[in-house]
């Protein structure tokens, strides 16, 4: 898989001279899709409010939108889909996504995905997971149908790729630096040399982190962090290599996975824990769409919102429960303990020093070990003040911010501006998978209503004032009229 793919670029070209209705600052996974809500039809009504509109169409009661579709354009260092993603995965050597098959950006279908691999014969690229016939999901009919399932790195790329050439927008490549209101209206979003004059602003930053370092730690050429992943990537190994990876998580697990594969003569993994199984990001509770009761996504989503604000950063850290690894990657880590590629226990560093451009490494209760290379996998720190954009669009305009994140509104709003936040830093309103496809799933429909994009459903004939209302016909209405005017 390509750390970039240019044909993954826009057959549009950026033009100063327009007006855009939205810039979509981030062309990751969240602003992939925003994009595909903003022009998929009908892609932000439920199935019966679909089944509405269907027929009050079929009755010719709704005229066609005659208006033209909304004017995007994408703004992104790499001017291309996906970059930062593919980077991630190719210098961890990532094989499966951790999202179930229907989280992906083509919001018209959760379905897309498995279709897509159906149609190019990539059906084994979707991988099958444990029964679930124990849990809270054994009722779903998504489960049945395959939509549960894991999709492989290389598919969902292609897919992404593929999806962003159906949709139209503008690419602009390049870093946005500034956001400030414009006299006449709207903004003016900084990208270089360049302007954008636009009607609002979506900030899709979601790869945006910090590196949590531990104090024993200075990064340097041979201590690198999993989320600098070109420093990752650059790490060559050899047979005289002993390599230390510190960490817990999936991350962890890939990069000492990573360096044995390539040709490390040592490999050891360390983490404060046993290490913990989990097939998805989150707990299954959070996948359960269907039912209302306890062990819902929906019951858990309601005490996500039941909660202060100012608690809800909390409560994402505790739903989503520390470093977890799936069940396939341990297998892998089993599989090269016993040949003896890999060693792992569980300690904490407690100090570091250099010696002879190597790193003596103590633990608190483990031997000391000379490691000629160290990775970091200990996670990464959201906070929209050590983003340049965002902090200083925050200061110029004045917008919220509560524990360190956007504190946008429901409509994911930042402030009283036309500027909305997804991916991970919408987290106090989209909730713990905010980060995560589900919920970039979820932010992409919230934003695409409020943007405007499905404004000719709303307003012809108000075809959303009544789901039940398909069950009748014109005849039914008009007679009800009669006689309640007889009355």
């Amino acid at each position: 898989m390509a750390a970039n793919c240019a044909s993954c670029a826009a057959a549009t070209e950026f033009d100063a001279g327009t007006n855009y209705d939205v810039v979509i600052a981030g062309a990751g996974p969240c602003g992939l899709a925003l994009l595909s809500a903003l022009h998929a039809q009908e892609g932000n009504l439920t199935d019966e409010q679909q089944a509405t509109m269907q027929a009050r169409s079929r009755q010719n009661r709704i005229k066609k939108s005659e208006r033209e579709a909304l004017k995007v354009c994408v703004v992104d260092p790499a001017g291309a889909f996906l970059h930062e993603w593919r980077g991630r995965f190719d210098a961890l050597d990532i094989a499966l996504l951790r999202s179930p098959a229907w989280a992906h950006p083509d919001f018209f279908s959760e379905a897309a995905l498995q279709e897509y691999a159906w149609r190019r014969g990539r059906e084994a690229e979707i991988h099958s997971i444990d029964d679930f016939t124990t849990t809270s999901l054994r009722r779903l009919t998504e489960v049945n149908a395959g939509l549960f399932r894991l999709p492989g790195a290389g598919l969902f790329s292609d897919f992404c790729c593929d999806l962003s050439k159906t949709l139209p927008h503008a690419m602009l490549r390049g870093e946005a630096s500034a956001v400030e209101k414009r006299s006449e209206g709207g903004y003016a979003v900084a990208v270089g040399d360049a302007s954008v004059r636009t009607r609002a602003v979506v900030f899709a930053l979601g790869a945006a982190t910090t590196p949590c370092v531990p104090p024993q730690f200075a990064l340097a050429p041979t201590i690198v962090h999993s989320n600098d992943w070109r420093a990752l990537r650059d790490l060559d190994f050899g047979s005289k290599d002993t390599v230390l990876v510190v960490g817990g998580g999936l991350s962890a697990a890939q990069a000492a996975l990573r360096a044995a594969k390539r040709g490390a003569g040592r490999v050891v993994l360390c983490s404060r824990r046993k290490l913990c199984t989990r097939t998805y990001d989150l707990e299954l509770d959070w996948m359960n769409r269907r039912s209302t009761g306890k062990g819902s996504a929906r019951r858990r989503l309601y005490e996500f919102k039941g909660a202060p604000l100012e608690e809800r950063r909390a409560f994402v850290a505790k739903a989503r429960g520390g470093a977890t690894v799936p069940q396939y990657y341990l297998d892998l880590l089993k599989t090269a303990e016993d040949r003896g590629a890999i060693a792992h226990f569980v300690d904490e560093v407690c100090d570091v020093q250099e010696v002879d451009g190597a790193h003596r490494v103590a633990f608190n209760k483990s031997e000391p070990l000379v490691a000629t290379k160290i990775i970091l996998a200990t996670g990464s720190q959201l906070d929209c003040g050590t983003i340049p954009l965002l902090r200083d669009t925050a200061k110029r305009l004045a917008l919220p911010v509560v524990s360190c994140l956007p504190a946008v509104d429901d409509s994911l709003r930042w402030g009283d501006e036309d500027l909305f936040v997804v991916g991970a830093l919408a987290q106090l309103r989209v909730g713990p998978d905010a980060g995560n496809p589900t919920g970039a799933r979820r932010a992409a429909e919230i934003c695409a209503a409020n943007l405007g994009s499905h404004d000719d459903l709303v307003e012809d004939y108000n075809v959303l004032a009544n789901t039940y209302d398909v069950f009748g016909d014109s005849s039914d209405t008009e007679s009800e009229t009669e006689s309640s005017s007889t009355d």
